[in-house]
């Protein structure tokens, strides 16, 4: 409360000064041409200067009668930019009444008095959040170009060079303004990122804390099965499980690093061309025992096809794939196959299982993504990371990795890699 306070008292304070600045320079032109301008003349000047100051005067009362939903500078911006606009009238149409009158040299100083807010008009227009909007950007060119047309069609010397004079300082100032949104657009893009940042780093410590307990607890209560085991069959029924419940903390801390690895941008693929056959049969043959233990067979189709990609990285992408297939695609058969598309090579992994849910299609790759399908009785494998590394492994190589929606009977997720020559 104290914060929006003082922001307000600020936007008080700014306001309450420039209304101040505005009443000294109508003294200005009283005091220095108020015997020389027809009283008729004297009182319109009057009414335009009274009737912008009493506006101005009102309107903020007003804008704190009723309270600013976002009372900030930000906020205040539509009130800001009628201040901005009817004061361009203001200043433009008392000049127009009034400086006739005057000697060039009163003349001349008085229009850089004038030309003054647009200094004021151009910070004021730089906006933290949303569009500036078509009169926000030409706010500032209200001045000068009113001061301008009437330089132009005066017969004062110094016409040309004062008019030049505005053309090139509201040029300056506009791109002035260009640098100061820039700056502020990228500031405030890096709060979002490190703001989003902060808050993946919350999650993954609240999975973390969370699922490495799981599977850890499991292999402990399956230890003391296999230890008070009555047969045999209970033993090696216990130890299965057990395994089962070490392989997904093996697998959990290896996203870990992963994920880490990724964040931290030190992960930098060695791009080659490489047989996607032979990186299919390893793979199938890597996690074969995993997936004989859930009552799974992979299938690798062999294919002649070759890709351009970093190995490693290809086999920890394609690995997290097969390893939700396994784990918890309740599928009885998986197959891991390639087939050329364009450019580029798809590796899929399709599984005969009970497939994605609607709901979990959107949310697949995002980071910590976990859907209903993956919360049953089984002991789970990760953080909902692995999608995610899987995509973001896959870009490293100029590559995508995506779930095919239109698939049915299972589900059906590709890696799509560049394609080599071969």
């Amino acid at each position: 409360m104290r914060r929006l306070g003082d922001t307000m008292s600020l936007m008080f304070r700014l306001q309450s000064l420039a209304i101040v600045v505005a009443v000294l320079s109508a003294a200005f032109v009283h005091l220095h041409l108020g015997e020389v301008i027809p009283p008729a003349r004297m009182l319109a000047y009057d009414v335009v200067q009274a009737s912008f100051i009493g506006w101005w005067i009102v309107s903020i009362a007003f804008e704190r009668w009723r309270g600013v939903p976002d009372d900030t500078p930000d906020g205040w911006y539509p009130h800001t930019l009628q201040v901005f606009w009817f004061g361009n009238l203001a200043t433009v149409g008392g000049f127009w009444i009034a400086m006739p009158y005057g000697t060039p040299e009163l003349r001349l100083m008085a229009s850089l008095l004038c030309v003054s807010p647009v200094v004021v008009e151009i910070i004021g227009s730089v906006r933290a959040r949303g569009r500036r909007g078509f009169l926000g950007t030409i706010a500032p060119v209200g001045i000068p170009l009113g001061l301008s047309a009437w330089y132009l069609l005066s017969d004062d010397q110094q016409r040309h060079a004062v008019a030049l004079f505005y053309g090139t300082f509201t040029a300056g100032l506009l791109m002035l303004r260009e640098h100061l949104q820039n700056a502020v657009d990228e500031a405030y893009a890096a709060k979002a990122e490190a703001e989003a940042a902060r808050d993946g780093r919350a999650r993954f410590l609240a999975a973390a804390s969370h699922d490495l307990g799981q599977p850890l607890q499991a292999a402990r209560l399956f230890f003391d099965q296999t230890v008070n085991a009555r047969s045999a069959a209970q033993r090696k029924a216990a130890q299965m499980r057990a395994d089962w419940a070490l392989g997904a903390m093996e697998q959990q801390l290896r996203q870990i690093l992963d994920h880490l690895k990724l964040d931290a941008r030190v992960v930098r693929p060695q791009v080659r061309e490489l047989s996607v056959g032979s990186i299919i049969a390893r793979l199938a043959e890597l996690y074969e025992p995993a997936a004989r233990l859930s009552g799974v067979r992979i299938v690798a189709a062999p294919t002649r096809l070759r890709a351009r990609g970093d190995e490693a990285l290809i086999e920890r992408a394609l690995g997290n794939l097969l390893v939700n297939a396994i784990r918890h695609a309740r599928a009885r058969r998986v197959l891991v196959g390639a087939r050329r598309h364009g450019a580029k090579v798809r590796i899929w992994v399709i599984d005969d299982g009970r497939g994605v849910p609607e709901a979990d299609r959107a949310g697949l790759f995002q980071e910590f993504a976990q859907g209903v399908w993956s919360s049953g009785d089984e002991v789970r494998g990760g953080f909902g990371l692995g999608l995610a590394s899987t995509r973001r492994l896959a870009e490293l190589m100029g590559g995508d990795a995506r779930h095919e929606p239109c698939w049915e009977n299972g589900s059906a997720f590709w890696l799509e890699l560049p394609r080599g020559h071969g």
